[in-house]
């Protein structure tokens, strides 16, 4: 895995490189040394911003990513440039050492077309045996009219590539950040299930603007480096909290659709520079669609259960604890950093429950915050 970092800091800075960490079952992983570092006198020398990975064609391990070079005062902002880097060593099983290649792989935006930004770019589909081409998109918008994500392609994924046009277009925002894209099924997330699932759409998620803002999805058909905006659902929040913005998503050894986000932190709770250490990424989600196909369901990742090392079922005198409206609850025991908790609703002739969450605080210690987790039956909603 590969995550944006800002070295020996808990604040945001120039100098962004791409932490890399490993792991065999997305559950368990070991920290290895950054694997992209800004270089002097090169287009990534003020920060390596994000991107993706592909594997090429004969096998190797390609990033392709957006490097940043300040703009002089008193401009503000940054020079965007779309860079690829490959391993020095593509035997290493860890992937440890990474080198730029010269250059930049993907031309300007056309002249005529007043971008606001031209950055995270994507791979959007590979070579096939009905397709010979790579597709990629890089988030964008248009200077006051819509944001959008413009598509680029080429047979080789390292040259030669030739801009294709929009993606799509949205007026309400006007710049998409680290746009992706991953084709759903109705297939059942867990490894060992049998799916035969034929059921397939297109989920295409945004980060708007800025990171204030909330990662939005849509459902629809996407073919030949254009997704129809217009007949797909939505936009949706991918996530009910405010803190996630910019994730990823991957295909795993078992054809699922896997995604991690990156989990701000609000100053109002831990002001910047405070601690020594800021944000970081969600647990992996897996993302398939309902069995009509409708919507798009999240759950976390199964092997999640890997994590759990005590089971505790709490009773009162052998009775499993029950929750009843308006009598707090005291549960007792939990004593690690988090637990996972697990509740069974009786639903009766409720339309909705919700559960309110309030922390431990320990003496000293301002700002903690609770949770109310909401479910409502007649439109089948969590919230």
């Amino acid at each position: 895995m590969f995550y944006q970092h800002v070295p020996d800091s808990s604040e945001w800075q120039w100098g962004l490189v791409w932490g890399h960490a490993k792991s065999q079952d997305l559950v368990n992983w070991e920290h290895l040394p950054p694997a992209l570092v800004p270089e002097a006198n090169t287009p990534d020398r003020d920060g390596c911003f994000s991107g993706c990975t592909a594997v090429d064609i004969d096998g190797t391990p390609t990033m392709l990513y957006t490097g940043v070079v300040r703009k002089p005062e008193p401009q503000h902002g940054a020079f965007e440039h779309q860079l690829v880097a490959i391993p020095t060593d593509p035997s290493d099983p860890d992937l440890k050492v990474w080198k730029q290649l010269p250059g930049t792989f993907l031309p300007a935006p056309p002249a005529d077309m007043d971008v606001t930004g031209w950055r995270d770019p994507f791979v959007l589909e590979k070579p096939s045996e009905i397709n010979p081409y790579w597709y990629v998109m890089v988030g964008s918008g248009i200077e006051h009219k819509t944001a959008t994500a413009l598509v680029y392609r080429s047979k080789n994924l390292r040259t030669g590539w030739e801009f294709v046009g929009p993606l799509c277009e949205s007026n309400i925002s006007t710049m998409w950040e680290c746009p992706i894209m991953a084709k759903l099924t109705s297939a059942n997330p867990h490894p060992a299930a049998s799916n035969n699932s034929h059921l397939q759409r297109h989920m295409f998620c945004v980060s708007p603007d800025y990171c204030v803002n909330m990662a939005q999805y849509y459902l629809g058909d996407y073919a030949e480096g254009k997704f129809d905006l217009e007949n797909a659902a939505g936009p949706q929040p991918l996530d009910l909290g405010d803190v996630l913005y910019a994730p990823n998503v991957l295909t795993d050894k078992h054809g699922r659709s896997v995604l991690w986000g990156w989990m701000q932190e609000r100053p109002a709770l831990r002001p910047a520079g405070k601690y020594d250490s800021s944000c970081c990424l969600c647990v992996p989600r897996v993302l398939y669609l309902s069995p009509d196909g409708q919507a798009m369901l999240q759950e976390p990742l199964p092997e999640l259960k890997l994590l759990r090392q005590q089971h505790t079922a709490w009773t009162t005198e052998g009775i499993p604890l029950s929750l009843l409206p308006g009598s707090p609850v005291d549960i007792a025991g939990t004593v690690s950093g988090s637990s996972h908790v697990e509740i069974t609703v009786s639903k009766g002739d409720a339309d909705s429950f919700a559960v309110v969450l309030h922390p431990f605080v320990e003496a000293g210690v301002a700002g903690a915050a609770g949770a109310a987790i909401a479910y409502c039956w007649r439109i089948n909603t969590l919230q």
